[in-house]
């Protein structure tokens, strides 16, 4: 967040945060207001950035009542289609051979869970990939596969490949169908932006 006066200026100023101090270490963010409006439109990265599993200082009387909200914007029908486009894309792009690099198979596979998650649960899923799993427990086949390729990532170098997965492939195939079947189903919501201007003004003024 800035001070006061910088939200209150005509002209509208950067609103990205990147710092990048050496080459392991790559920062992103955004600034607080600027997260809010793609809050409003159900970004699926606010989503994801306030499920981390991995927090380093936390003010909880600014993070839980945000978390309260994402509640309340969070849209179905739009981050699945978020999701299911993430997919579509990579396939399209990197699933053309007989092989692919072994971390673009979870390229696919995640959005696609993530898109299973949603239908299932009508909420954010989760980031850390191996929470998505219980979602095929009634697959052992494909999950037996999947955790084959995530031993083999561990120990991969970047550019490694391997041969492609009939079984994985058309898992990914047939949930892509199903969820974007369920999405066209889904209702587009008409938000309101009383929530997060009253949350906005309130955090503007603390700080």
């Amino acid at each position: 967040m800035h001070e006061r006066d910088w939200y209150l200026s005509v002209n509208e100023s950067k609103d990205q945060i990147s710092v990048m101090p050496n080459k392991l270490l790559d920062g992103m963010g955004w600034d607080f207001r600027k997260f809010l409006r793609l809050l409003y439109k159900s970004n699926s990265t606010t989503f994801e950035w306030l499920q981390s599993p991995i927090v380093y200082p936390e003010n909880k009387s600014f993070t839980v009542p945000l978390r309260e909200l994402t509640e309340k914007y969070f849209q179905p029908k739009r981050v699945m289609q978020h999701y299911l486009g993430i997919a579509t894309g990579k396939l399209q792009r990197d699933f053309q051979g007989e092989k692919v690099n072994i971390k673009k198979y979870f390229y696919v596979l995640r959005p696609v869970l993530a898109a299973a998650y949603i239908v299932k649960y009508s909420s954010p899923p989760p980031v850390d990939f191996y929470e998505l799993l219980p979602l095929i427990k009634d697959k052992p086949n494909i999950c037996d596969e999947i955790i084959k390729l995530l031993k083999q990532k561990e120990t991969a170098m970047e550019s490694d490949e391997v041969m492609r997965v009939d079984i994985l492939d058309r898992f990914v195939k047939n949930e892509m169908e199903r969820c974007d079947n369920i999405a066209k189903t889904l209702p587009k919501k008409q938000m309101e932006w009383d929530d997060i201007n009253l949350f906005y003004r309130k955090i503007l003024n603390l700080v």
